[in-house]
């Protein structure tokens, strides 16, 4: 009630509010990275505003201002150390942009404003590309432009002439939405003829920040089992996949990535320094292969995941010894590529590389009841078969399936002795603890062992038949050297009883056999309805990420191949661009201006005739006299017709040079003919 009555207020502008509203869409998707504290800040900043724009309080002057700046300022330097960079930088921007909000005194103050909104529309794809980011801009650039073009229309002046009504203002800002709407539907086709023929290049346009892309990963080039003591559950993707042949079963889809064979008693890494590569492709494929493309979402490493284990590889990519395949630049954007899998396999040792590296552990000064891997070494002393290192496999993996072992996504910590103290103490862990410790106890039993990180699984959208796989799915497990058997795959946690098994997405993305079967947990209606409606969503946003963010130079040509353009050059893609553009202008101007020429007729030929009637009092408009110097004279002579005169002359004006609608026009084709002489 308190807003309606203000609103009928000449001295509160809608448009004012108007622009609140826009600048605080474009700042809710900024809120997911900045601090908390400036979150709130700004939105009680642009509340402040509301607050002064309803003459419900006061502004803070030049010296409150200037303070309120240095305290924000010196709070994102405390929360970023430093104001240089994407994430500082944005910040400060936003914050500012809030604060500026104060020293609104003309329109100059407002147009500045909003072409630094604009600008933050842009900032934001800088940190999230996804639909309702875009959708969410899309609202804030009508709020914008709707408040660009209120800002231009002057409530006090037009309360001179008419009450100023509720019914009044809406129907005035309904046009100036309707306007903004209008402008962005007219801008369009430029912007989808710009997607589309804009020459791609493969690097960047300019150069940014180190902190402009950050890694969105569930996995690291670093292992610590026990360091975390809670595993997070992370549903965001990582990557889909398409399949061109017949989906490997359930128990075969292990997607490959960061191998790791240093262990320090504390962390498995794999340094930089003993890394090597391979020229080609060297183990024996059994089997059919698997063919399939990858789209990869951003995580700002050199890792691109295959299906374990590739027999072909990406443009620009290279395959490591340990048969990772890795990017030549770190993956900064969305990215698809197209792969060859096998698999069942047999992976021989790789000559270039000693067997030692695969056999070392941490140095143990001491053979004593509590030293480092005491416990271990004695356990694998028990389950050792030194005539068949397959019965020590068994062995031990019988060990976690009859010793009680659980499978938990919130384990203790683990400290001096991480490996024994999970063996024999707490053994509750997830992947990383299973894996870390198997590999450790084949070390010991002389087979020589690695531990391989990635993702297990997948889950299938029967919309568009994608495969999805989320950093919820990322795993770990190991692989073992036998002889002519190669390097052998195992994965200790699937030797945990699935009633071990805390979490049931676990238990079903652990056990192929639950997950066949996987429907019984969706097995009311209400659960299958929203299953059904995430596949929806996850395949509109895997065309969002095919189609417009994964629109590369690749897809550019595919696209003009097929349209019969298939040698198409920057030159031509540029000449093409140009011409469509001019077309489009020239068609654009051409219904603006015939349309505007169409009323102005129309405007003008009411003018007249409302001059007409004044003329019979001798009150003649010169030519060189503009419509308010006319309308001034005019009153000085009439005095009792001053409301109506004033009318006539502002609706004309704005008619003429400004917003033009049928309801205006109406109006002042009313106005003209009720017009007469007291």
């Amino acid at each position: 009630m308190i807003l309606v009555n203000k609103l009928q207020n000449p001295n509160v502008q809608p448009a004012a509010l108007i622009l609140l509203l826009g600048l605080f869409l474009v700042f809710i998707p900024h809120f997911s990275h900045l601090p908390l504290w400036l979150s709130v800040v700004m939105t009680l900043l642009l509340l402040w505003r509301g607050a002064f724009e309803l003459q419900l309080c006061t502004i803070p002057g030049k010296v409150n201002l200037f303070l309120l700046t240095i305290m924000l300022l010196t709070g994102i330097v405390f929360s970023y150390h430093t104001l240089i960079g994407r994430n500082a930088g944005s910040a400060m921007l936003l914050g500012l942009l809030a604060l500026k909000l104060f020293e609104i005194k003309s329109f100059r103050d407002v147009a500045l404003i909003i072409n630094l909104a604009l600008f933050s529309i842009v900032i934001n794809f800088l940190f999230n590309q996804s639909i309702p980011v875009a959708l969410t801009m899309l609202l804030a650039l009508i709020f914008l432009f709707s408040a660009l073009i209120s800002f231009q229309h002057d409530y006090k002046q037009l309360s001179k002439i008419k009450p100023l009504t509720l019914s009044l203002v809406r129907s005035n800002e309904k046009n100036h939405f309707k306007l903004a709407i209008r402008m962005l539907i007219q801008a369009i086709p430029f912007a989808i003829v710009l997607f589309i023929l804009f020459p791609r290049v493969n690097g960047p346009l300019w150069g940014l920040p180190e902190d402009a892309f950050s890694a969105s990963t569930g996995l690291s080039d670093k292992m610590s089992p026990g360091r975390i003591s809670q595993l997070s559950d992370n549903n965001a993707v990582a990557f889909r996949v398409k399949f061109n042949s017949a989906i490997p079963a359930a128990n075969t889809l292990y997607w490959r990535g960061p191998v790791m064979w240093h262990f320090d008693g504390y962390d498995w890494t794999s340094p930089i320094k003993d890394r090597t590569t391979l020229n080609k492709f060297k183990f024996t494929a059994i089997g059919e292969k698997t063919i399939y493309s990858v789209t990869l979402q951003p995580h700002n490493n050199f890792w691109m995941f295959a299906l374990d284990i590739p027999a072909t590889l990406p443009a620009n990519s290279q395959l490591s010894a340990d048969m990772q395949v890795l990017s030549a630049l770190p993956v900064q954007k969305l990215q698809r590529y197209h792969l060859n899998s096998y698999t069942h396999y047999v992976l021989p040792a790789n000559p270039k590389v000693a067997m030692t590296r695969y056999l070392k552990l941490p140095d143990s000064h001491s053979n004593e009841p509590g030293s480092h891997l005491y416990q271990s070494r004695q356990l694998i002393k028990q389950l050792k078969d030194p005539a068949n290192p397959q019965k020590t496999v068994a062995n031990v993996l019988n060990y976690f399936a009859t010793q009680n072992f659980y499978y938990s996504r919130t384990p203790p910590l683990l400290y001096n002795n991480p490996v024994d103290e999970f063996l024999f103490e707490t053994k509750r862990g997830y992947c990383e603890h299973y894996a870390s410790s198997f590999t450790v106890l084949m070390r010991l039993a002389g087979i020589p062992s690695r531990v391989v990180t990635g993702y297990q699984g997948g889950e299938i959208n029967p919309i568009d038949n994608y495969m999805t796989i989320r950093q919820s799915d990322a795993h770990a497990w190991s692989e073992i050297y036998l002889g002519k058997k190669g390097w052998v795959r195992i994965d200790p946690t699937a030797a945990i009883p699935p009633g071990n098994i805390e979490n049931t997405n676990d238990a079903r993305r652990l056990n192929s056999n639950l997950k066949k079967s996987g429907r019984i947990y969706e097995s009311n209606w209400l659960s299958k309805q929203i299953k059904q409606m995430r596949f929806a969503w996850d395949a509109v946003n895997n065309r969002w990420n095919q189609w417009v963010l994964g629109y590369n130079t690749k897809r550019q040509k595919a696209f003009f191949a097929a349209i019969g353009i298939p040698d198409i050059t920057w030159q031509g893609l540029s000449q093409l661009l140009f011409t469509i553009l001019g077309l489009l202008t020239a068609i654009l101007a051409f219904s603006v201006f015939s349309t505007k020429q169409k009323n102005d007729d129309v405007v003008q030929k009411l003018y007249t005739q409302f001059l007409k009637k004044l003329a019979k009092y001798k009150l003649v408009k010169n030519a060189s006299e503009g419509a308010n110097d006319f309308c001034k004279r005019a009153i000085i002579v009439l005095p009792k017709n001053k409301k109506s005169l004033e009318n006539i002359t502002l609706l004309y004006q704005q008619l003429r040079y400004s917003l033009s609608n049928k309801n205006m026009l109406n109006e002042f084709n009313q106005s003209v003919n009720k017009f007469k002489i007291h």
